[in-house]
C-alpha cells in the first residue's frame, strides 16, 4: 500500500518540475498535512500560489474547502499572488498519468 504522505511528495515533484519548466523560481514548498501542499513560485511577471491535491488512479484527487479556498485567498492577496490549483494523478508505479493546473477564479466561475 502507498503511503498518502509519499504520494504527495511524488506529485508535488511533478508540480515543482513542470513550474520549473514553464521558468518559475520555487519560493516555498509548505505542506500543513498530507494533502494540503501549496508551492509559492514566480517568474518575473507573475508571483503564484499553487495548491497541490493528488491521488493514484484509480481515486480522484479531493477539491478545495471552502474554508481552504479562502485562506489560500487571504495569504495570496497579502504578498500580490495569484492562487492557483494544480491536480496530480499518479499510476500505481507513482508515475505520471495526469498534471492540470488553472488559476483557481477559472476553476470557481465552471463550479
Amino acid at each position: 500500500m502507498i503511503a498518502i504522505l509519499e504520494v504527495d511528495e511524488v506529485a508535488e515533484g511533478y508540480v515543482v518540475a513542470a513550474l520549473r519548466k514553464q521558468h518559475f523560481s520555487i519560493v516555498r514548498l509548505q505542506t500543513k498535512a498530507p494533502g494540503l501542499a501549496t508551492i509559492e513560485a514566480w517568474t518575473g511577471t507573475h508571483h503564484i500560489f499553487m495548491h497541490v491535491t493528488a491521488a493514484v488512479s484509480p481515486d480522484e484527487p479531493g477539491a478545495l474547502t471552502p474554508d481552504e479556498k479562502q485562506e489560500l485567498q487571504q495569504r495570496a492577496v497579502r504578498v500580490n499572488a495569484e492562487v492557483w490549483e494544480a491536480v496530480v494523478v499518479l499510476g500505481p508505479d507513482m508515475e505520471l498519468l495526469q498534471l492540470d493546473w488553472w488559476p483557481l477564479e477559472e476553476r470557481e466561475a465552471g463550479e
